[in-house]
């Protein structure tokens, strides 16, 4: 069944930054219940607090305590951090180009890589482009309203990647929430960025930067599949 709302097929790394996201929250309510009840017992208690004049030291833990709590959120943040970007040695790659208003998916048959001796000639190379599936066509099929495309891209899953992505007119934005994942198509730049779904899963996504008067109508869908069927999803390509 599903966890949450849009469940995270990021593996290890998703689930950390949910613990994260809970350790955080569990920090905020803590200081904000601590100064809710100092702020009552300032206001209604009998004492009166208008002759501290000079309390070093509670000016001192008053200032060592948030640093202490800052120091606590900042250190597990860089590790989420740290192997959010990490680009690991990739299996298989791809490229996603950004157009208006539609995506490509540029990528090779080898799913491992390729040997010196294999020259640049004998590897084959595909293009899919993917546009937004006809609304008719979707209510028929009882797809996704504006989020179904009309040729998926397909990737292996449980398997490292790396997605190249870059546009070939103006800013476009390629996200992924479900794979945290979101980064600036860019022309003329490649941006590289690791990619692992730990399941066989239909990811959504849409293009986050407004990019003209299409810009909602440019979604992004990968399908990741077993191992052995991407195999033979590439050998089938002609």
């Amino acid at each position: 069944g599903s966890r949450y709302f849009g469940d995270i097929v990021h593996g290890e790394l998703g689930k950390d930054l949910f613990r994260y996201h809970g350790f955080v929250m569990m920090v905020a309510v803590a200081v904000l219940v601590f100064v809710m009840y100092m702020g009552c017992v300032i206001l209604f208690t009998k004492f009166s607090y208008r002759h501290f004049l000079n309390r070093q030291r509670l000016e001192f833990w008053w200032t060592i305590v948030p640093m202490l709590m800052l120091v606590g959120l900042w250190f597990p943040s860089m590790i989420n951090l740290y192997y959010m970007e990490e680009v690991k040695r990739p299996r298989w790659n791809f490229k996603a180009i950004g157009k208006q208003w539609y995506w490509s998916y540029e990528f090779c048959r080898n799913l491992d890589t390729p040997s010196s001796s294999e020259s640049a000639e004998s590897i084959s190379c595909y293009t899919i482009d993917s546009y937004m599936e006809d609304q008719q066509e979707t209510f028929s099929k009882g797809g996704y309203r504006l989020l179904d495309v009309d040729n998926r891209m397909v990737a292996p899953a449980d398997v490292q990647m790396t997605a190249f992505v870059s546009s070939s007119d103006v800013l476009h934005s390629f996200a992924l929430p479900k794979l945290l994942i979101k980064v600036d198509a860019i022309p003329g730049r490649i941006n590289r960025l690791p990619m692992k779904a730990s399941q066989c899963s239909i990811i959504y996504g849409q293009c986050s930067e407004i990019c003209g008067v299409n810009h909602s109508f440019m979604p992004i869908v990968i399908e990741f599949i077993p191992e052995k069927y991407f195999v033979m999803w590439l050998e089938a390509l002609n």
